[in-house]
């Protein structure tokens, strides 16, 4: 890969994030005075900064960290339609949020810690029952995803339902939904250091990720010690996936949708692909939150982006598979 072209790319990338960022800040319901906002301190600038550009820079965050995961997993599973959201490691992840914050114990620095243990857990739970004789099954592990899913899905629900902290439920409720927020500055910084975290231990691992493109027996005879990268690239997707969920909720599909786009356009290289999948998923999902915000002002209402991914990412799936519906996909 040329570094000429990894640089050209990425910058590109920026440029258009720097893009989708000021249209978030710029656009929105309530009318803004720019010289009053950036003069002194009033309601102005507590829309302007506390408000727009908080919540526009958490969703650049949070696709970030989607975007990046959704291309590991599919990397680990050799799978196209593996992510966070498929594989049930967002419900994982939601499932010890939600215990978090039912029991008072989701202060918001430490949040993405409960969240990253409950992602784990599924991981841990996807690679058991996906294994066959030794050897993982990604057919059988996307349906251990997927039942893992719907068990998760009931099981916040029952928890919701018996909880007595009756406004930590009505939290969970809209919190479920994939929404996000105005965070505070220092929420805002907790969820981006464990981001950075792990995009930079997947950075590090890009070029093992490549060679265990070529089956374990290839990654070998390369130099890669297998188990051990795996175990290292579920530890990151985990940790990315979980600081996502514990501040955003379980949004689906933008670990599908952006880097299988990319794929098509730039190339399984991951070395360029992890990270153009990082800004892309940022891109994204700054753009669905904007036209979530503005798109349903007619109606007095303003949907969870969750909403929005699912109505874009879902039909995406359905596409992708059936275009590979002659291929062998596992």
């Amino acid at each position: 890969m040329k570094a000429s072209r990894l640089i050209a790319v990425l910058l590109l990338l920026v440029v258009a994030l720097a893009a989708t960022i000021a249209l978030g800040v710029a656009t929105g319901v309530e009318h803004v005075d720019w010289r009053a906002a950036w003069a002194a301190r009033g309601p102005d600038r507590t829309i302007l900064v506390g408000a727009r550009l908080a919540r526009v820079l958490l969703g650049a965050v949070v696709g970030a960290a989607l975007g990046a995961s959704g291309v590991t997993f599919q990397s680990l599973l050799r799978n196209p339609l593996a992510d966070p959201y498929v594989l049930g490691v967002s419900a994982g992840a939601a499932v010890a949020a939600t215990i978090a914050m039912l029991l008072g114990a989701g202060w918001a620095p430490l949040l993405p810690v409960w969240a990253f243990a409950g992602a784990l857990g599924a991981v841990a739970l996807v690679w058991a029952v996906g294994r066959v004789r030794g050897r993982l099954v990604p057919t059988v592990a996307l349906l251990a995803g997927v039942v893992f899913n719907a068990f998760a899905g009931g099981l916040i629900v029952a928890l919701t339902f018996l909880s007595s902290r009756h406004g930590a439920a009505e939290a969970v409720w809209l919190w479920l939904a994939g929404a996000l927020g105005a965070p505070e500055w220092f929420q805002l910084g907790a969820v981006a250091a464990w981001t950075f975290v792990g995009l930079a231990l997947l950075m590090a691992l890009a070029p093992r990720m490549n060679a265990l493109a070529l089956g374990d027996e290839g990654a070998h005879s390369v130099g890669v010690d297998v188990a051990r990268t795996r175990g290292l690239l579920f530890v990151a997707a985990s940790l990315l996936t979980g600081a996502a969920v514990a501040m955003a909720g379980p949004i689906g599909f933008v670990g599908i949708v952006v880097p299988h786009a990319l794929r098509l356009l730039l190339g399984p290289d991951h070395r360029l692909l992890l990270p153009a999948s990082a800004l892309g998923g940022a891109v994204f999902l700054t753009l669905c939150d904007t036209a979530a915000r503005l798109a349903f002002v007619p109606l007095g209402s303003e949907p969870a982006v969750g909403i929005l991914t699912a109505l874009l990412g879902g039909p995406f799936f359905l596409v992708l598979l059936w275009r590979r519906r002659g291929e062998r996909l596992f």
